[in-house]
């Protein structure tokens, strides 16, 4: 947990935390969901499955079929990464804000308040609230 508060209040330099904690561990983080999903799908009978319906239908049903070891696995995943990435966030953000300069804490800065935006405007059309 350590290294996780660490994180949180920006005591690494701005680069460590972008490109290590930021960037490469969301991705191995990714890899291991990916793996995950293979494995959970290759678990299964996918041979009745009708893949001209809709994408969210047979999304859907595989996801259905999965065993619940898998979805289980798949949820604590995607929770871990949701935590892990705002932490990030956070630590991204103090870690801009105690370093010397103005143009990579600034634009560090700008692609975080942009990104919220962008999630924000998803998740508002998504629910055809705009």
């Amino acid at each position: 947990m350590n290294f996780l508060s660490k994180l949180a209040k920006g005591e690494y330099s701005l680069p460590m935390t972008f490109w290590v904690y930021g960037t490469l561990y969301q991705i191995i983080i990714g890899i291991i969901m990916i793996a995950t999903i293979y494995f959970g799908v290759a678990s299964i009978d996918t041979s009745g499955i009708d893949y001209s319906q809709d994408k969210s239908k047979v999304i859907e049903e595989v996801f259905s079929r999965m065993g619940l070891g898998y979805l289980i696995a798949i949820l604590l995943e995607i929770l871990i990464l949701l935590i892990y990435t705002i932490i990030v966030t956070i630590g991204l953000w103090r870690s801009a804000s105690n370093r010397d300069g103005w143009f990579w804490s600034s634009l560090v800065k700008l692609m975080i308040a942009a990104s919220l935006l962008y999630y924000l405007y998803g998740v508002l059309v998504s629910y055809n609230i705009i």
